[in-house]
């Protein structure tokens, strides 16, 4: 007679190896971590997380953190039983109070995740507890509502966030898993009633749709997250291949060559302007999106200035190139004194440095942004001309000429950067050269 012992910590011994292989695999991207940061709702997920980081990680580097929402009545319960369930493990706490504009869990998203980006410093990682059934559920709803391949490859198991780091080491973990874990070590958990609304389309999905499927296919979860590896693997293969087009089109300032991105076929052609603009902006399009785009931008006339509003940024055609560029915002007149060096001004940098003849002197010298209707008189020239053509002639592009910074002493008009300098304030012998030097969002970042 074979006598078995059951193992009580076998879901333990699970969770614990798929932490640890999470980790392992993101290592070289996580080896200067200096804070793990534990998002922590209370619920199921969010505990064995927590449970697993105080046994697995250096809990001097450990912070759990909880995002109140203001939604539900019993939200600061849920608060303050995360406090409790920190201070158990002797970790440090933060409450973060967010305000969502409505009650959708879009918005509670945003919310939340805005609140983690201003918590974020660098060389934090943000921990989040995603498993492997929001990893099928995800995908589903992705199916239902239409996606291509970056949306059918699921939730990231990792991805750089702000400043700092985000990894959802429980991906591997299927929620049943996760509450064996939590039966066999005691774990409480707050239970949201709010997860069980039908009326939101994922949990008319958890909760009718997938245990429905798993009732024929009890392995769907498990397969579903294998499959969301495969297509992760297929769009990064795409991605090198388009990396080779993008290179051919690309110029050195991140804009986008019109004339080499026609040359492609139409396909590729698509996929490589979604892939750009992703690059560029952070932004996905669809395809209406794209059809829109294609028209009103890259199609435009010859001698028109298109532009494509993405929120608080633009994507601008001039001289048949596409660029993604900060949507000028305007505002009140402010002056900065100008000195050697480099002066950020948000959109570009001034900088100004010794040369052999410039500017003759930038004592009591302000830069203020054009307002319009400024004009000056270039050094060596007869006549005075309005800032505006000066620009035109330098083929500045028109979102760049709105504010183009301008120097003066004063009411007077002494240089226009990277342009001219005006009569009476340039040396031909020593002076200091004066540069503005604008960005895309590209160069920026």
């Amino acid at each position: 007679m074979v006598l078995v012992v059951k193992n009580n910590h076998s879901a333990l011994n699970e969770c614990e190896r798929k932490f640890s292989k999470a980790l392992a695999f993101h290592s070289s991207s996580l080896k200067n971590v200096k804070r793990w940061v534990i998002a922590h709702s209370g619920g199921l997920d969010s505990q064995v997380l927590l449970y697993l980081a105080s046994r697995m990680l250096p809990l001097p580097r450990v912070l759990v953190v909880h995002v109140h929402h203001h939604l539900q009545a019993e939200a600061d319960e849920w608060a303050e039983f995360s406090k409790s369930q920190a201070e158990l493990n002797s970790l440090p706490f933060a409450r973060l109070d967010v305000f969502p504009e409505n009650s959708s869990e879009n918005a509670a998203r945003t919310a939340r995740y805005d609140a983690f980006a201003h918590l974020l410093e660098e060389g934090d990682c943000l921990l989040m507890g995603h498993h492997a059934d929001d990893q099928a559920e995800t995908i589903l709803f992705r199916m239902l509502r239409g996606a291509g391949l970056v949306g059918l490859s699921g939730i990231v198991p990792y991805r750089v966030f702000e400043s700092g780091h985000l990894l959802r080491p429980l991906l591997g973990c299927t929620r049943e898993l996760l509450e064996k874990l939590a039966l066999d070590v005691g774990l409480d958990h707050i239970n949201d009633p709010s997860n069980t609304d039908l009326r939101y389309d994922r949990n008319y999905l958890r909760h009718s749709v997938i245990p429905l499927l798993k009732q024929r296919w009890p392995s769907l979860v498990e397969r579903w997250q294998q499959n969301a590896v495969y297509i992760a693997e297929s769009n990064r293969l795409l991605e090198e291949y388009m990396e080779g087009d993008l290179e051919v089109c690309l110029e050195s300032n991140g804009s986008l060559n019109i004339a080499q991105l026609v040359r492609f076929s139409e396909r590729r052609r698509e996929a490589l302007l979604r892939y750009w603009l992703f690059k560029a902006s952070g932004l996905r399009i669809n395809s209406q999106q794209l059809e829109v785009i294609t028209k009103s931008v890259i199609s435009a006339k010859h001698d028109a200035d298109p532009c494509y509003d993405l929120g608080d940024q633009q994507l601008r055609r001039f001289q048949q190139c596409l660029y993604i560029v900060p949507k000028f915002k305007g505002g009140e007149v402010v002056s900065f004194p100008v000195k050697p060096g480099d002066l950020d001004l948000g959109d570009g940098v001034l900088s100004v440095e010794h040369a052999e003849s410039g500017l003759s002197s930038f004592q009591g010298v302000e830069v203020r942004r054009r307002q319009g209707g400024e004009r000056c008189r270039p050094h060596g020239k007869k006549h005075s001309v309005a800032v505006k053509k000066l620009l035109q002639e330098a083929a500045i592009p028109s979102w760049q000429k709105v504010d183009w910074p301008l120097l003066f002493h004063g009411d007077e008009l002494v240089a226009v950067p990277g342009i001219c300098f005006c009569e009476g304030w340039y040396s031909e012998k020593s002076g200091f050269s004066v540069l503005w030097c604008p960005f895309s969002l590209s160069d920026s970042s």
